[in-house]
């Protein structure tokens, strides 16, 4: 299973899938953050992406490690922080992904659930988050 989680601040994304990851010990982190922090570093070193050539390639090697480890049997959880990245996921990703948006829920057209961030705990996000997982079809 492949669980997509975006919208919120990277922080606050960080800190649910740890909580959620320490209750689930068969799911593993695909953090794209990761993806998109490095892009920035190299800012002035190489010419700008302006086609987004290299976070799409970034994306697509992501998303292999992602599909290795779902068939090593595991299951994965990938936190997005640009809506700009969802669809090279989708593309990349043949199986059905279950997308949670953290936010509100005129933000988040096109996402499966919503979960209002602003006013629940970490804790209470990732119970919701086991409420979804646990819902799906094995």
């Amino acid at each position: 299973m492949f669980l997509l989680l975006a919208g919120s601040t990277e922080m606050a994304r960080a800190l649910i899938v740890d909580e959620f990851l320490g209750e689930h010990s068969d799911w593993r982190h695909l953090a794209l953050e990761d993806i998109a922090d490095a892009e920035m570093d190299t800012g002035d070193m190489e010419e700008e992406d302006i086609f987004g050539f290299q976070m799409a390639f970034m994306t697509m090697v992501a998303c292999e490690c992602a599909k290795e480890e779902n068939a090593a049997g595991h299951h994965v959880v990938i936190t997005c922080p640009e809506s700009e990245m969802i669809p090279g996921i989708y593309s990349e990703i043949e199986e059905d992904i279950v997308s949670v948006f953290l936010g509100e829920k005129s933000d988040a057209d096109g996402f499966d659930h919503v979960i209002d961030s602003a006013s629940k705990s970490m804790v209470e996000i990732s119970a919701k988050l086991d409420q979804i997982i646990q819902a799906q079809p094995a």
